[in-house]
């Protein structure tokens, strides 16, 4: 009896929180910088967008989960471009490191399903060389970033995305190299973009 009281305590509090919290709902995008690591491919850029929901539990700390697209991926020498399409799931951690001013440093778990080769059928490349992407059907990544959050709603972030999951998990070969078969590929994206947020709590 006495856990049971104890945890429709917590409920209540945990409930209480989130309804005394500011709530915002918004979008992202922006530019993504891409290439992979041990590799023989250059950096190449392309986008990421996506959808957020914050919840702002105080005024150094807000939780926001996000889904999007992220197309990562690089470049041959030759210049081809290898696209590697993800749908992402995230949760960023907002720290506000000056309230007042809108400074925060955020922090990103999540996941990325590559939607290539996939029953979405969409295809990665109109290039031969190309044909469908063969990487691993998931990643795991974690972000870190700077970013401002204005009153108004409007936002500007930098991150860094770094993957942990072997992209090619080595049935890539379209290069004739030996690294892509001796060592793994992770995915690493530099991010630079803007959000806009809709507020969702009442003035009081």
């Amino acid at each position: 009896m006495k856990n049971l009281i104890l945890f429709f305590a917590l409920v209540c509090v945990v409930n209480l929180s989130f309804s005394q919290s500011e709530k915002g709902i918004g979008f992202r995008g922006g530019a993504n910088i891409s290439t992979l690591t041990n590799s023989e491919l250059e950096a190449k850029t392309n986008l990421y967008l996506g959808l957020f929901y914050q919840v702002r539990f105080s005024e150094l700390y807000a939780l926001q989960p996000e889904l999007g697209y992220s197309n990562q991926g690089g470049k041959t020498n030759d210049n081809h471009t290898v696209y590697i399409e993800y749908i992402t799931l995230g949760a960023t951690n907002k720290f506000f490191l000056a309230p007042a001013q809108g400074l925060y440093l955020s922090i990103t778990p999540g996941f990325d399903i590559d939607i290539d080769d996939t029953f979405f059928n969409i295809s990665n490349s109109d290039d031969d060389l190309f044909d469908g992407n063969d990487a691993t059907f998931i990643d795991f990544s974690l972000s870190f970033g700077l970013g401002f959050e204005l009153k108004n709603g409007l936002s500007f972030d930098a991150r860094y995305k770094q993957g942990f999951i072997d992209v090619y998990s080595e049935a890539f070969h379209n290069f004739d190299s030996e690294l892509y078969e001796t060592k793994n590929q992770f995915n690493a994206v530099f991010q630079i973009g803007i959000a806009y947020k809709f507020n969702l709590t009442k003035n009081k």
